[in-house]
């Protein structure tokens, strides 16, 4: 779904057989299969999505973990939030500032069984739930009531310059802390709401692998904290220059593919997405916002002081998501291996990066098995399949089990053949219906062999 050129330095890398990424000029980067295939074959494994969101509409009817849906009956949803974890379940709707008579609010998780609360705990954290209960207590109880909010630019015909000029505006207000505060209060629509738990998921995963990072280089090369030089970049990259790979590396805790290097090297389709839908730019500086005044200082002291201490770092062996924990109680040598707090990785860039990253790399979390009336529950980013191209005639289908992607060739492809997905459900659509589908969901205007071949004058 990557189509920004990019050059091979910057392109994430498949470590073993049987597809490799290519650069191109006009498509980006895409897979190629590196020997002949047959049909049915395995190419990725099991991929994992970096983030995801579920629709308000559907939340207390679908696993938050495997994402189980049974038409709507939820009597097999046996578990909430943090249940059963000897927490205290709910928070101010305030979002931490408790008020007497506030009510509780919920983090909008929902499970199967004890089996599925735990895994979702395990990757994610107890903080996770915390905070998300926080965020929700962010959401509108009645939608007129939305505030209108100056982006700075006109809701026609917007620019890069115009949405660079917006975020300015909001970079410049952020400098009065007595601003900050007020975005404390702000109430965000079911939309806006949805998106930035898709945001703050990202946002606590990238935070948990820097610390992961700053841990493994202390205790590997015994430099300081200070010294960033395998952190990274947006662009994929580390700090001394060094390529993201695909594969995840076991010392970070990270699943195959999805890690930040990967996900922040995806194409960010901001300004495809601003120009179909200028409006968009309103609600995606209200979630930074949001974002930004309850998560910031002084509210990520209010969220520790509730939280129950712990160690800032879990044990090595274990996965357990890491937060905002009680420093005061860590000993020097966790200390030195300190991370990020969430403050610092609430930026600006990072969130206009995610945000970005969603249109044109984001894969629908359908209902399966998928029928023609099947149900949108949400969507996720899976880093690694974003790198499979278009095709109206796919030789790669894609299976989902629970969380996981899988990708199987439809087909047996030739050593060297492009590897092509479709987007959306084209496959079954005329020409004409194909490339309005694709222009406006995904757009570009589809040339695959196909739609060359079937355009409307084009001798057979």
């Amino acid at each position: 779904m990557s189509v920004q050129p990019a050059t091979a330095s910057s392109s994430p890398s498949i470590c073993s057989q049987p597809l490799h990424i290519r650069s191109d000029p006009y498509a980006g980067r895409k897979y190629h299969a590196s020997t002949a295939l047959p049909a049915n074959f395995d190419l990725l494994g099991d991929c994992t999505p970096y983030s995801y969101t579920i629709w308000k509409r559907f939340r207390n009817e679908v696993c938050a973990e495997c994402w189980r849906y049974d038409r709507g009956r939820r009597s097999f949803l046996t578990r909430r939030d943090d249940e059963g974890h000897g927490r205290n379940q709910g928070s101010a709707a305030g979002g931490g500032r408790a008020t007497k008579g506030a009510t509780a609010v919920g983090a909008g998780l929902w499970f199967c069984d004890e089996r599925c609360q735990e895994s979702w705990i395990t990757r994610e954290g107890l903080d996770a739930v915390d905070l998300l209960r926080r965020l929700e207590g962010a959401r509108q109880k009645k939608m007129n009531a939305t505030s209108s909010v100056d982006t700075g630019a006109e809701l026609k015909d917007m620019t890069q310059e115009d949405a660079d000029r917006a975020w300015d505006s909001v970079r410049e207000r952020e400098r009065r802390p007595k601003e900050v505060r007020k975005w404390r209060d702000i109430q965000l629509d079911d939309y806006e709401t949805d998106m930035a738990r898709y945001v703050l998921l990202a946002l606590l995963r990238c935070q948990r692998e820097q610390l992961r990072l700053q841990r493994n280089c202390t205790r590997h090369c015994n430099c300081q904290p200070s010294n960033l030089s395998c952190w990274t970049l947006e662009n994929g990259q580390t700090l001394d220059g060094s390529p993201a790979g695909v594969r995840s590396d076991s010392r970070n805790g990270c699943e195959q593919g999805s890690d930040w290097r990967t996900f922040s090297s995806l194409q960010t389709n901001e300004s495809s997405l601003l120009r179909a839908c200028p409006e968009i730019l309103a609600h995606q500086t209200r979630i930074y916002q949001l974002l930004r005044g309850r998560f910031g200082t002084n509210a990520a002291a209010n969220t520790v002081s509730q939280l129950p201490s712990r160690s800032i770092l879990p044990p090595a062996h274990s996965p357990q998501g890491i937060g905002l924990a009680s420093w005061a109680e860590a000993d020097e040598d966790t200390k030195l291996c300190r991370g990020p707090d969430l403050v610092d990785i609430i930026s600006i860039e990072n969130v206009r990066r995610i945000l970005g990253v969603d249109p044109g790399n984001s894969f629908g979390i359908w209902e399966v098995p998928l029928m023609e009336e099947s149900e949108c529950l949400g969507f996720a980013v899976y880093p690694v399949a974003s790198f499979f191209n278009h095709h109206c005639s796919p030789n790669v289908r894609k299976e989902r089990d629970g969380r996981r992607l899988r990708f199987l060739t439809t087909r047996s492809v030739r050593e060297g053949g492009e590897l092509c997905i479709s987007y959306g459900h084209v496959e079954g659509m005329s020409w004409t219906e194909r490339q309005k589908e694709l222009l406006e969901g995904w757009y570009f205007k589809c040339r695959c062999s196909r739609c060359t071949a079937e355009e409307p004058g084009t001798r057979g």
